[in-house]
């Protein structure tokens, strides 16, 4: 009996050893796969709801690395010119967001989600709405295509947060805009792993050929518009075609774009408007230069050609940036008198009698335009700005929600919709629209103190409140 005792304790040292023994590696494997969860967020293939989230969290890092032009009239261009694409599109996967950098490069790019981006310096170098439309329809294609998705299978042991630095940094590059997303190395190889292949832009091409006739538009725009950069790029610009890296163009995608139209040729149907094309381009060019420097320019060219309505315009532009408001009212009198049937610089006139605080004459000059033009976006958000300004907010409420839901991701619409809450008392619904704002902007800890106050102060029935609750559900999932 004394010699089996020994032997018992020992079998008990060993259970519980096995038993410690399982438990430790349960928990190394239990954390192995926690670890590798949160590294490898399964992107083969992730879902359209999933790339829809990516894209809202691709939003916020841009918005806050980048300068937005977000002047109503030019984005309502780009939007109206990509809806002209969008609406025959049978099956789209996103709702489509349209956005314009402030910025001289050739460049314009399409993220997961449906997230549109063209920079200032592509729309001063199209030489028409159609080159526009063919970029556009492009981009449009490798969204549909889900070709940015369909790259990150390749990407292994990458967080959430590389992957959106990473394709942020893709189409920002790793210039002055660039430089503040790619930090690590990871990011920058991710980057390049995540461009697009030759299969890629060649069945971009092929989807944008289709849509832009279907829509009415000329797709010889693609081939003209890759050409204009390729030369831009040889004559040594200081402003290399970011496009071209992000798009490769070689030799034989140019032949490629030349079959398609050789064997399934179609034509332009839309009736373009060269003057209004001017008008977007002579606006970019006074938003992004120095008012007096632009001021004495076109007062040179003015005495040689004292009735060229576009350095009429230029230069009305130019006096209202620099807050001479009185002479830039003339000269929008002397435009309207010169070109009366040129109806849109009463619009002009309006918003600058909205920048000199003469609020009931801008909302008397606007009002007039928008009799003849109701759905003009640009008259609609100054008539909203103006009545707010003026003291009448619940007025004011009335035009900015027109411009619901395209413009929820416009970061100035969104904090004057939360000051007009504020005015009429709807304190949630302002915090609402502050913690939009602020979230969008990259300041987090105030985007939350708004959130928190939306969700207490916002009546139980709201919707808005519903869908607070839902998103805070979904970040704790």
């Amino acid at each position: 009996m004394q010699e089996k005792e020994p032997k018992r304790q020992g079998e008990k040292r060993e259970k519980k050893d096995a038993s410690l023994f399982s438990k430790a590696v349960a928990t190394i494997l239990s954390l192995t796969i926690f670890i590798y969860g949160l590294a490898c967020p399964a992107f083969a293939l992730m879902s359209i709801s999933e790339e829809r989230e990516l894209g809202q969290r691709l939003l916020k890092q841009v918005l806050s690395q980048v300068r937005l032009l977000d002047d109503p009239e030019i984005v309502d261009f780009v939007r109206e010119t990509g809806k002209s694409i969008l609406d025959v599109i049978e099956r789209k996967y996103f709702r489509y967001r349209f956005f314009v950098i402030r910025d001289p490069a050739l460049n314009a790019f399409a993220m997961p989600g449906g997230l549109v981006f063209v920079h200032s310096g592509l729309l001063e170098a199209v030489d028409s709405q159609n080159e526009l439309a063919c970029v556009l329809a492009h981009e449009f294609a490798h969204v549909q295509g889900r070709h940015v998705a369909r790259r990150m299978d390749n990407m292994k042991y990458v967080s959430i947060g590389t992957a959106v630095m990473a394709i942020a940094g893709l189409f920002l590059g790793r210039g002055q805009l660039g430089s503040a997303i790619l930090t690590g190395s990871m990011a920058m190889n991710q980057a390049i792993a995540l461009k697009y292949s030759r299969a890629d832009e060649q069945e971009a091409d092929r989807r944008a050929f289709q849509w832009l006739c279907k829509a009415g538009w000329d797709p010889r725009g693609l081939k003209t518009t890759l050409e204009k950069m390729m030369k831009n790029n040889w004559l040594g610009s200081p402003h290399i075609p970011k496009y071209l890296s992000t798009h490769p163009v070689p030799e034989e995608r140019l032949t490629y774009l030349e079959d398609l139209w050789k064997s399934h040729p179609c034509y332009l149907k839309h009736k373009e408007d060269p003057f209004r094309l001017k008008r977007i381009q002579v606006k970019i060019k006074v938003l992004s230069n120095d008012p007096a420097e632009l001021i004495s320019r076109y007062e040179q060219l003015l005495k040689r050609s004292p009735k060229n309505v576009e350095f009429l315009y230029a230069y009305a532009l130019s006096l209202d940036r620099a807050r001479r408001f009185s002479k830039a009212i003339e000269t929008f009198d002397k435009i309207l008198a010169l070109y009366p049937d040129k109806e849109i610089f009463l619009r002009d006139k309006g918003i600058t009698f909205f920048h000199m605080g003469r609020y009931r004459d801008a909302i008397t000059t606007l009002k007039t335009y928008q009799k003849r033009h109701p759905t003009d976006i640009a008259t609609t958000y100054f008539l909203a700005r103006a009545y707010l300004e003026g003291g009448a907010p619940q007025k004011a409420l009335a035009y900015f929600k027109r411009l619901l839901p395209e413009w929820e991701e416009n970061t100035n619409f969104l904090f004057q919709l939360g000051r007009c809450y504020a005015g009429i008392g709807q304190e949630g619904m302002a915090h609402y629209y502050f913690y939009k704002f602020y979230a969008l902007t990259g300041r987090t800890d105030v985007a939350q103190y708004h959130k928190k106050r939306a969700m207490t102060l916002l009546p139980k029935d709201s919707p808005v409140l519903k869908k607070l609750k839902k998103e805070k559900e979904d970040s704790q999932s």
